[in-house]
């Protein structure tokens, strides 16, 4: 099993809307072939696992219940396939939301032995984004964010804007590259320029995220690089925004959604649906910190991902939370701590959502 979760692992993200998923098929304790999801329309883990090879008898290892038939499928589902292959054991880690246990009855019908439960805790952790897509019809929101020691994200009239050293700015680069979506705001736009592209190792990924922006007044630019060829952009904007601004968006290729206000800012609940509603299942929020307080405060954030960095900024620094904000207590649990020398990143779960207990109940 942990081979099939670290095959998983290798395409995490890039299979949406279907879940990353890995199988190994075993036969008198030595592995016969591998699988994993393929891109969407392409083969599931356990097709490609069963692919041309005898899996009579075998065991199959696999990270979450296969698939059933239902109308409108675009592959032939896993179970039947192995069904036919003559496959003796199937081990499941995870039941799958989208199908809810007729995966696995469907193989004991036909008198295959189902174990269900192995390597669930690590399945879990590995398909949030899925799971609580699947539950809510929401994306997984993961706050990520560079801060000095004494709370400040940069200090621009000290000529201090980007915190991180190389290696965390590389491991900031590895997470957009599985992220369906990263966001920002029309400040850190205005301020930075950003292109919001996945870079790991320094070269352009082959998928890139889905760009959005928030900009309730029609501060970007038409000219910023966010709208650059490449990947998809959103600007998430309020009624009233002015309409040639808009106009000039639209030309450059950008999708506008028109958000309701609450309190003065953007409906990030409806924003949240409507990405959901466009099989975007991760979200990375960047900034600035007006953004990240407003979906702290809203409770929006599922996940931290916290670059710490050893210096303080002083007087000059802009504090992550923003005076004024009333942000509630959060407590980050499980904490991972990772040295990204000089930078540490601290990453961790809010609470804010956790994964429905019956799909991580194992099942005999």
């Amino acid at each position: 099993m942990q081979e099939a979760i670290r095959l998983a692992a290798s395409v995490r993200g890039r299979t949406s809307p279907n879940p990353w998923v890995g199988a190994v098929l075993v036969r008198d304790g030595q592995v016969i072939s591998r699988g994993a999801t393929a891109p969407y329309g392409g083969p599931h883990a356990e097709a490609a696992a069963l692919a041309g090879v005898d899996a009579r008898g075998a065991t199959l290892y696999c990270t979450l219940e296969p698939c059933v038939p239902f109308e409108g499928k675009r592959t032939p589902p896993c179970s039947d396939a192995i069904i036919h292959a003559g496959v003796a054991r199937v081990v499941v880690a995870l039941l799958d939301p989208h199908v809810g246990g007729p995966g696995v009855q469907r193989l004991r019908d036909a008198g295959i032995e189902v174990t269900v439960g192995d390597g669930a805790e690590a399945v879990t952790d590995l398909l949030r984004p899925y799971l609580k897509w699947r539950q809510l019809g929401l994306p997984y929101v993961i706050a990520k964010f560079a801060v000095s020691l004494d709370g400040a994200v940069g200090a621009p009239s000290a000529g201090i804007t980007w915190l991180t050293g190389q290696a965390a700015i590389e491991r900031a680069h590895r997470d957009r590259d599985w992220v369906d979506a990263i966001l920002v705001g029309s400040g850190t736009v205005l301020a930075d320029d950003p292109a919001l592209t996945a870079r790991p190792g320094g070269q352009p990924a082959e998928r890139q995220p889905v760009r959005v922006v928030l900009d309730a007044r029609g501060r970007t630019s038409p000219d910023s690089r966010v709208f650059a060829p490449g990947a998809p952009v959103i600007v998430a904007t309020a009624h009233g925004s002015p309409t040639e601004w808009r106009e000039a968006l639209v030309q450059r290729g950008a999708t506008l959604l028109e958000l309701d206000r609450s309190a003065g800012r953007l409906e990030l609940r409806q924003l949240l649906r409507t990405l959901g509603q466009r099989n975007i299942q991760s979200l990375v929020v960047e900034g600035g910190p007006t953004v990240h307080a407003s979906f702290f405060e809203a409770d929006l954030v599922d996940e931290v991902h916290a670059y710490v960095t050893p210096r303080l900024l002083g007087s000059a620094g802009i504090p992550l939370v923003p005076a004024g904000t009333k942000l509630p207590v959060i407590h980050i649990d499980p904490v991972e701590i990772a040295p990204l020398p000089p930078d540490v990143l601290i990453r961790g779960y809010t609470g804010s959502w956790q994964p429905p207990l019956p799909i991580l109940a194992p099942e005999h």
